[in-house]
């Protein structure tokens, strides 16, 4: 039995609020009427579960994988005729990440208390974004709810497979780039020391590519603190720099520009925006909260400016095939297409078929950005390591060739 808040007014007119204990708002509100009373609002209590569920949320990392997992299942059991609060209570029971079950059990409970599904996701945002309670919301009104479920499922799914295949495509240069500066600094600090006693014992004057290195070799073993301190420094100023407001618009920036990543993470952007745009057009969702949202959801401050212009441009009448043609960051092709879905009144289907255009496109500039970088990686990794050892063997080549003289 849970608690409640209520204001009403008595029989003689005067207002009274305070807490009744009740299963559901609807008893609740029937237990004031009973007395006599003229209810004006009846809202549960924050409970302990609440705060609880909210902490665990917080403390525990519940991975997009989770949340696409909860939504199928929803979805399957809302379609099949499950009430909402019976589906949330069995997938709760069935739940094993401990931060996800307090969760699902919190919106179960709200449902009970007779809060709306939206609202009850609303309170977890870290969780349910705002595409997302916005689109249960507009279920909530065509009463859609199992229709719904799937199609944000889908999404999520699809959204999900376009950032791995954006991470898979850049694990394997930060990986080769990571062996390439052990392998380098592997020599510098093991093995050019050794090389330079032998040198020294010589007392032969070393060409300069040789004293470079034996230089910084030096350098990076007699002040390896200094180094080291150096070094995490410019990371943590790297760090701080990018999480400010001024390093993540350079970073964005260089994301869709700089060659030859640039084309993938436009790609990228623009598939994203499509797809959450479609998802909540085809949804029912007003045109400017559905512009609205797709900029927030763009992954990009440019990206997100042009939805932004757009949405600016659509409040005074304009078309938005008509702003997205004056929009350099958005091709010709796609602006196009969604012109031609706007005068057919098919908007959502086109930008979904657009949506998937750009992934597959995406998919295949992933795939040449691969092959080329393998061999570019090679390629610089030899260099390094080749002009290490060309410069530590230059002295023996010299000596060589005074030996045969």
């Amino acid at each position: 039995m849970a608690k409640f808040t209520y204001q009403a007014r008595d029989a003689s007119g005067r207002m009274d609020s305070g807490t009744i204990a009740a299963n559901s708002v609807a008893e609740a509100t029937r237990m004031l009427r009973k007395d006599g009373k003229a209810v004006l609002s009846v809202r549960q209590e924050q409970t302990e579960l609440t705060e609880y569920a909210r902490a665990q949320a917080r403390k525990s990392r519940i991975k997009r994988d989770q949340i696409i997992f909860f939504t199928n299942q929803l979805a399957v059991m809302v379609d099949t005729g499950v009430p909402l609060s019976e589906a949330l209570e069995s997938i709760a029971a069935q739940t094993e990440h401990p931060g996800m079950k307090v969760v699902v059990e919190d919106i179960s409970e709200d449902i009970k208390g007779g809060l709306e599904f939206s609202a009850a996701l609303a309170k977890y945002p870290r969780l349910f974004n705002d595409l997302y309670v916005a689109l249960i919301r507009a279920s909530e009104a065509s009463g859609s709810m199992g229709t719904m479920l799937e199609r944000l499922s889908a999404y999520m799914a699809a959204e999900r497979d376009t950032r791995k295949t954006i991470k898979g495509a850049m694990m394997y240069p930060m990986c080769m780039l990571v062996f390439c500066t052990m392998v380098v600094t592997g020599l510098m600090v093991f093995i050019l020391p050794r090389f330079e006693k032998i040198y020294a014992n010589k007392g032969a004057a070393l060409p300069v590519p040789t004293r470079v290195l034996m230089t910084i070799s030096h350098t990076m073993t007699a002040y390896w603190p200094v180094f080291l301190g150096g070094v995490a420094a410019v990371i943590v100023g790297l760090y701080m720099y990018v999480r400010s407001d001024g390093g993540r618009e350079v970073v964005d920036k260089i994301k869709i520009s700089l060659p030859p990543i640039g084309g993938m993470y436009r790609k990228a952007s623009l598939a994203r925006m499509l797809r959450t745009m479609a998802t909540m057009v085809s949804s029912g969702v007003a045109m400017l909260d559905a512009i609205k949202i797709t900029a927030c959801a763009a992954g990009n401050r440019h990206y997100r400016r042009v939805w932004e212009g757009l949405g600016e441009g659509v409040k005074e009448g304009a078309n938005l095939s008509d702003q997205l043609f004056l929009c350099p960051l958005v091709p010709a092709t796609v602006s196009q297409m969604i012109s031609a879905g706007e005068k057919t009144g098919r908007l959502g289907p086109v930008m979904d078929r657009v949506a998937k255009f750009c992934e597959d496109d995406l998919r295949i500039a992933v795939k040449s950005l691969t092959s080329l970088i393998e061999p570019l990686m090679i390629i610089v990794m030899g260099l390094l390591v080749g002009g290490i050892a060309m410069a530590l063997l230059l002295p023996v080549f010299r000596l060589s060739k005074v030996v045969s003289r």
